[in-house]
């Protein structure tokens, strides 16, 4: 199956530096930071769509 975004990540910086590329570790940690940032966002706010559909169809379904 397809791999995580940050495997991808962690992937793709291993191979630049194969390839002699200098790593930036401040920049990859904030590039982590944002990816998980990024993803409490979209939990949050797709907890908070259920949350709203759980209580309409409690109150207008039943």
């Amino acid at each position: 199956m397809a791999d995580s975004a940050l495997g991808i990540l962690i992937r793709e910086g291993e191979r630049r530096g194969a390839l002699g590329h200098v790593p930036n570790a401040q920049d990859f940690d904030e590039h982590v930071r944002f990816y998980k940032s990024a993803l409490r966002i979209a939990r949050l706010c797709l907890a908070s769509i259920a949350v709203l559909l759980l209580g309409m169809f409690f109150f207008l379904v039943r």
